[in-house]
């Protein structure tokens, strides 16, 4: 009980906010946005992927405070203090990348404080024309008149 109470009365608890849950058609850009209460601009912001029990034991991208954009491969983050906001982005979505991820602020005197999305990926919807009468020729040419 008085663990819990030292969450609740604990400063900044709760300042990282964001959606709930994105998703993404498979080979697109993900895009999330999360923000964070005044005074934290300076902090570093991350994005990780939560393993187990919801803990996140390595940051896949993190900012150093600053507004410059960090990318690493196919992510990148961008911090935006004038709207206390920072975005995440991965392009070249794949169905490995669903799950469940952490975006957050480090703080120095206490825990980090952040915030779980889930992340959704469905499957890319076929642009195949095969088994369909597309034209006279089933070559995928326009129908003659």
């Amino acid at each position: 009980m008085r663990i819990f109470l030292v969450w609740i009365l604990s400063p900044g608890v709760w300042a990282v906010k964001g959606p709930k849950q994105v998703t993404a058609d498979q080979g697109s850009l993900l895009a999330v946005s999360c923000s964070y209460e005044p005074g934290y601009e300076l902090n570093s912001k991350y994005w990780c992927r939560q393993s187990f029990l919801w803990f996140c034991c390595t940051n896949i991208i993190q900012t150093s405070g600053s507004e410059v954009t960090v990318t690493q491969g196919r992510v990148s983050i961008r911090d935006n203090h004038t709207a206390h906001s920072f975005m995440v982005t991965q392009s070249g979505v794949t169905l490995g990348d669903a799950g469940r991820y952490s975006c957050g602020v480090k703080r120095k005197l206490w825990f980090s404080t952040s915030h779980t999305t889930r992340v959704m990926v469905s499957a890319a919807a076929s642009t195949t024309t095969e088994g369909s009468d597309v034209g006279s020729s089933g070559r995928g040419e326009p129908p003659v008149l």
